[in-house]
């Protein structure tokens, strides 16, 4: 009788290029933007950027119900957004001082 006791099998681990791998997929990178991340990414409302892509805006699609944004479209159409003068710099920031006033008008 033996005392010799055999070792479970162990599968051999891929390899990619001769590095030894978990068996793990990398983790999908998506092309696409949704709706709520094109909204965080532009700091517009919810509503606002839904208003923009439907109206043809924003360059989005519609697949399945759902809209989305792709990603180098939308990087595009922002890098061919046309820069904002003084002017409009100004005009903003009196708006923005304006809905301030009233806001502290009417809560205090």
């Amino acid at each position: 009788m033996s005392n010799v006791v055999p070792f479970p099998h162990r599968p051999i681990p891929a390899t990619t290029e001769g590095i030894p791998t978990t068996g793990t997929r990398a983790p999908v990178v998506s092309a696409v933007y949704t709706v709520a991340e094109t909204a965080e990414i532009l700091s517009l409302s919810l509503g606002s950027t839904y208003a923009l892509v439907r109206s043809g805006e924003i360059p989005a699609i519609k697949l399945g119900g759902r809209w989305l944004i792709p990603k180098g479209r939308l990087h595009r159409w922002l890098d061919d957004l046309p820069e904002a003068s003084t002017e409009d710099v100004a005009a903003e920031l009196e708006r923005l001082e304006r809905a301030e006033q009233r806001q502290h008008r009417h809560g205090a």
